[in-house]
């Protein structure tokens, strides 16, 4: 592998950086170099959780598609069930999560509250911002081992209940959502604006479902705290239980507030978090989740042009506050 190099950036192994050697490596020499020499790119995300492309000729989301299809981590995946507020740009390609600049993305594996998750997710740094705007990470391995014993033993005992409500045709929401993009609507949700289609779509991802006042849509699912990976077998930390209780910590106290105003009535409530067997989660055990992430949390400047794919399993990932112009593409794999 003389094409390229290796170091890290950041005080962990997470992620691995690969540079070319040639710096006007053409792009298409880059894309074979993913597809034969296949086998030392895998190996490497199992080892280390993820890897970050620097200074290779990656443009545009063309590129970036070419980039995914060549690391054959699997086929492209909808992003059904996700409530991050997102465009879709082309098949398989998002935008990542088009929340303020202001609100701080807590650390997460993606789609980990639905049983048909990604096994991979990749973003691609098209225009860095100004200031901050990382997309942070860490190794799912060791958040797990940072876990106190006494949550690990609830929470795998129990499990986690995740509910959540989307609108269908609402006027009131649309100003909301032009104020600050909050809510999506299920039509947004499960990429179908047909009753049918979206109920089809629940079996098919085995989402409990119900229809409430004024066609809101309902999803609600239990999944485990924790998993072990296919390949490796290491278990991981792996829920959303965090981001799912919306509380003063997660969105500071005016937007606390905010929320409990808006989602004051039953049938508009956002998400709601239980464990399995639908008792509260104690806001304690929440606190301590969120100081965890944020001590094992590493991070590094975006830079023109960076792609980065984590396992998903193995690496979660979040988005920390930022200021300017900032577009990071996002594209999701599984088999």
């Amino acid at each position: 592998m003389d094409a390229v190099k290796t170091k890290f950036i950041t005080n962990s192994e997470l992620p691995l950086v690969i540079e070319p050697t040639d710096p006007k490596m053409p792009l298409s020499e880059f894309l074979n170099l993913l597809s034969q020499q296949n086998e030392f790119f895998q190996k490497n995300l199992l080892k280390y959780g993820g890897l970050l492309f620097r200074n290779f000729p990656i443009h545009n989301e063309d590129d970036f598609s070419s980039v995914i299809k060549n690391l054959k981590t699997g086929k492209f995946l909808d992003y059904i069930g996700g409530d991050s507020p997102r465009k879709k740009i082309r098949d398989g390609i998002y935008t990542s999560t088009e929340a303020p600049p202001a609100v701080k993305i807590p650390l997460h594996n993606e789609l980990s509250f639905v049983k048909h998750y990604p096994s991979h997710i990749y973003f691609y740094c098209q225009f860095p911002p100004i200031e901050k705007g990382e997309t942070i990470i860490a190794d799912a391995r060791k958040v797990l081992q940072s876990i106190d014993p006494d949550i690990k033993k609830r929470f795998g005992e129990k499990n986690i209940r995740y509910e959540s409500c989307y609108f269908y045709k609402s006027k009131f929401m649309d100003f909301v959502n032009s104020i600050q993009t909050c809510h999506k609507s299920w039509m947004d949700v499960l990429e179908t604006t047909d009753k049918k289609e979206a109920e089809r779509k629940c079996i098919e991802n085995e989402f409990e479902f119900e229809w409430n006042q004024n066609d809101w849509l309902k999803i609600s699912q239990v999944r485990p705290a924790f998993m072990s990976h296919p390949i490796t077998n290491e278990k991981v930390w792996f829920n959303q239980a965090h981001l799912f209780d919306f509380n003063p910590k997660f969105l500071g106290l005016w937007r606390y507030l905010a929320a409990q105003m808006l989602y004051s009535r039953k049938h508009m409530s956002l998400h709601k978090v239980f464990f399995g067997d639908k008792t509260k989660i104690p806001r304690d055990d929440i606190y301590h989740i969120m100081d965890t992430l944020d001590a094992n949390t590493v991070s590094f400047p975006w830079q023109k042009g960076d792609v980065m794919v984590l396992d998903n399993l193995l690496a979660m990932h979040g988005r920390a506050t930022f200021e300017g112009k900032r577009r990071v593409l996002a594209a999701m794999t599984g088999h």
